[in-house]
């Protein structure tokens, strides 16, 4: 039995570029902030609202999965996957600030633009569903529930790690921050922490499922009037999985290198990924044609009409490019078990497959307020969308220095079982 090779905590000294990526990102993330900030005090009604909550949403329901995927490969217990685990944990927490904060500038300010029923025809009797209160209600208790829920399932699988050496290096702050999980893990029985990750793992998925259908139907099927589908937050779903697979696998070649991790992501990590974005490309696909044929069959204006905005007209190379980037290039390519087992040809179909599910998120809700638009066509949407995703990964980054990304127990518990499983 092969021993398990030592987990340090941080980016190891000397590492080239990693403060200079910290400020570039740090400077694009002010820029962004900065950037809003002076377009609502000056010009509210340039802020391009629906363009930010398309990659909103995008990165909110694409992070969210990340701790959703640790619980689903918990239930399924699938040794190989171990190593992603803190690497999908962390991915969630790290956009935490961002999920509140940017939801309730939104609600402040943007849903008079974004929101069709805001304004409802005098004597138009709208459904108890479309109010404003009700928005905020139920979107922001779903989305703290999934946070705090999140934490509280990271420190679990987290305080069995915790050694009372690691609170003894480091810098002063995270030797404080170390020594109070210490405490919290003297006063806990490791076994019981060890098996509550797989017990509330459902309650995780049940969660999400939750929060991101309130995300699906607010921010995609109720901005066009009447539209209604009971497989879109499903759809919806399926398409953060997939994206959240995809990202999960690039964060993880990239901190493997950085943190020197690459002992524990072998080919087998490699191919069984690429096994597991196969079946939710496929999966994606399916639920696709489920909406795709209920709506054409029926034939309803109200039905057709997002469906057909998106398909023909302005957005049209939009639509396919996005089905060749989700669908498409995905299975034509991972049929082939080189390209499973090859550490740059997946990471270029994972890079295709986020920007097709980015497209995705676009094409749900750009259309609905605007029929001509171009990506990234003023310097504020550069701004505000850069800052966005700097500011997902500069905290990524950041958390990555303070807590192990390899979860340390669950892989001597796998070597264990069957032998390593890195």
């Amino acid at each position: 039995m092969s021993a398990i090779p030592e987990i340090a905590i941080g980016v190891p000294a000397g590492r080239k570029g990693d403060m200079t990526t910290l400020i570039v990102l740090a400077v694009l993330l002010l820029a962004g902030a900065g950037s809003f900030a002076y377009m609502l005090a000056t010009a509210p009604d340039s802020i391009p609202w629906s363009f930010f909550v398309a990659s909103y949403v995008f990165l909110l329901g694409v992070s969210q999965f990340g701790i959703a995927f640790v619980a689903i490969m918990r239930i399924c217990r699938t040794n190989w996957a171990r190593p992603f685990y803190r690497l999908g944990e962390i991915a969630t927490l790290a956009f935490f600030p961002f999920a509140i904060i940017v939801f309730l500038l939104i609600f402040a300010y943007g849903k008079e633009q974004l929101f069709f029923w805001m304004s409802p025809e005098p004597g138009e009797h709208l459904s108890p569903w479309l109010n404003s209160d009700f928005l905020l209600i139920r979107n922001l208790v779903a989305q703290l529930l999934f946070y705090g829920l999140a934490i509280a399932y990271f420190l679990t699988g987290l305080l069995p790690d915790i050694t009372r050496e690691s609170t003894e290096s480091g810098p002063g702050w995270r030797r404080s921050l170390y020594k109070r999980l210490w405490s919290l893990r003297q006063r806990r029985d490791d076994r019981n922490l060890k098996s509550n990750t797989s017990f509330y793992a459902p309650l995780i998925l049940v969660v999400a499922v939750i929060a991101n259908t309130f995300i699906a139907w607010d921010f995609g099927m109720m901005l066009f009037p009447h539209y209604h589908s009971s497989v879109f937050p499903l759809y919806f779903i399926l398409g953060n999985m997939l994206a959240g697979t995809a990202g999960i696998l690039i964060l993880g070649a990239v901190t493997s290198r950085t943190l020197d991790l690459t002992a524990f992501f072998k080919t087998v990590q490699l191919k069984s990924m690429g096994i597991l974005i196969t079946g939710f490309a496929l999966l994606w696909v399916y639920m696709f044609w489920a909406q795709f044929f209920v709506t054409w069959f029926g034939n309803l204006p109200h039905e057709t009409g997002p469906l057909w905005s998106r398909m023909y007209g302005h957005y049209a190379p939009y639509f396919w490019t996005m089905m060749f980037c989700v669908f498409g290039l995905p299975i034509g390519t991972m049929i082939f078990a080189y390209v499973k087992r090859n550490w740059w040809s997946l990471l270029l179909v994972c890079a295709v497959i986020i920007v097709g599910v980015w497209l995705n998120r676009y094409l749900l809700v750009m259309p609905a307020s605007i029929s001509d638009h171009i990506p990234f066509s003023s310097a504020s949407e550069l701004l505000l969308v850069g800052g966005l995703f700097a500011g997902f990964l500069l905290t990524f980054l950041l958390l990555i220095r303070v807590f192990p990304m390899i979860s340390a127990w669950e892989m001597r518990d796998a070597a264990g079982e069957e032998g390593p499983a890195y």
